[in-house]
């Protein structure tokens, strides 16, 4: 019986305390701090130094860049028979069948520079120095990469 007088008068403190500490955080905010629309918040960005400002923009950018590579795969799907993502350095390959192979890279913004890997990329395939390339693996060789990995 006293232990649940005991636990009943312990959720209670506690509750208490919860509730004393939220009550608390709502009145200690002032409306001044909380902007109240967009204008405000553009009036406040542009008081920021331009280092933080250059921060957030790099942190955007790569950001933008996902969505254009996202948005130009949706469109790509229409020119290619297969798209295959491959990220980086190039963002695509698209294929075409009995037609065509693109290397496909995708820029977002203003400047639409490549980097130097990009570049060296494009000169390859500009030179035509683009091969194709089988390689055979044995079954024999399979199983002793499997095995090998089983004893790991």
């Amino acid at each position: 019986m006293t232990i649940k007088i005991d636990l009943i008068f312990f959720i209670i403190i506690i509750l208490t305390l919860v509730i004393t500490y939220l009550i608390g955080r709502l009145h200690s905010r002032k409306t001044s701090e909380i902007p109240q629309d967009f204008i405000d918040i553009y009036k406040q960005i542009e008081h920021l130094p331009i280092k933080i400002l250059q921060t957030i923009q790099g942190s955007i950018n790569p950001q933008k860049g996902r969505m254009a590579e996202l948005l130009t795969y949706a469109e790509l799907r229409y020119d290619y028979d297969r798209i295959i993502p491959l990220g980086w350095p190039i963002d695509f390959i698209g294929i075409k069948n009995n037609e065509r192979i693109d290397f496909i890279e995708v820029k977002s913004g203003q400047n639409h520079i490549l980097t130097e890997e990009e570049k060296h990329i494009k000169n390859l395939i500009t030179a035509g120095l683009v091969n194709f390339r089988l390689i055979k693996v044995t079954e024999d060789e399979i199983q002793k990469f499997v095995s090998i990995k089983r004893r790991d």
